[in-house]
């Protein structure tokens, strides 16, 4: 985490650039929080998502025209490097902080980033836990309390949903551009499907049997159809969706988009957006 001290004034046109490099031998997935501070509460402003191939580095720049922010990061590898830089108040460049591999967020147990939907129940009362830097997502059973076991998935899963009638269960792959489908009655793959770029959110629709996944940097949302985990439709959104929630009742699909600032309300059964709500930012 990088937070920057309180400066006297106000900061025109400042930018807060950041360097990422993989050193790691394999793909890592990186998330990227910025947050304005306004010295009691934290306002989110940047969301950004990358992949990096092995030795591959990125730069970013941000807007952070304000006094203070704070930006946070997590990573599928610990040797992901990140080093940053920023301008003070009177414009000159200063080194913010450079970070070491030890002082990045562990993605752990909880996914790489806290996607919606990195934990959740089946039907059969077993918890399912994505975990990004193993590429698989460990099964626990929520009565006893007890590791069952690990399936393995695509590359950098991200979110996870749950059909409770089917009992079936779509992690949505980051970093491979599909989704697993699994079989919460033996934990085992049974299909994966390929969707757009770079998943991030899913919602099923017990009723209809259809799943929705986000698609982050294609700005669209595939539909798939849970009879025959086939992508039967591909829908336009706003800039980069993230969250899914589905209403069954209504048969509405509300999908967030964090680039636009909107929300994208889709109708179930003609699988076109009816209306597009400005919301926060």
């Amino acid at each position: 985490m990088i937070e920057n001290t309180k400066v006297s004034g106000v900061r025109p046109s400042s930018t807060f650039s950041v360097r990422i490099s993989n050193a790691d031998s394999v793909t890592a997935n990186i998330r990227i929080n910025g947050f304005y501070w306004n010295g009691i509460t934290k306002t989110e402003y940047v969301l950004d998502l990358l992949t990096l191939a092995p030795g591959e580095a990125a730069d970013r720049n941000y807007y952070a025209q304000f006094d203070a922010f704070e930006f946070r990061f997590v990573t599928s590898t610990d040797a992901v490097e990140i080093s940053t830089r920023g301008k003070d108040a009177a414009g000159n460049m200063t080194v913010v902080h450079s970070m070491l591999p030890a002082e990045l967020f562990s993605t752990g147990m909880e996914g790489i980033a806290g996607a919606p939907g990195r934990v959740i129940p089946s039907a059969l009362n077993q918890i399912y836990v994505l975990n990004s830097s193993s590429n698989n997502i460990s099964v626990i059973d929520g009565k006893a309390n007890t590791f069952i076991g690990n399936v393995i998935v695509g590359s950098g899963p991200f979110g996870v949903g749950v059909n409770p009638i089917t009992n079936r269960i779509y992690v949505v792959n980051f970093g491979s551009n599909n989704v697993s489908v699994i079989d919460g009655n033996s934990n085992t793959v049974i299909t994966t499907i390929t969707v757009g770029t770079n998943p991030v959110g899913v919602g099923v629709n017990p009723e209809t049997n259809r799943i929705y996944v986000t698609n982050w940097s294609g700005h669209n949302v595939s539909v798939i159809d849970g009879f025959t985990h086939v992508v039967i439709a591909t829908i336009s959104v706003g800039a980069s969706p993230e969250g899914v929630n589905v209403n069954p009742s209504s048969n509405r699909i509300y999908i967030t988009n964090h680039g636009s600032k909107t929300v994208s309300v889709i109708n179930g059964s003609t699988n076109a957006v009816i209306a597009t709500v400005d919301v926060g930012n």
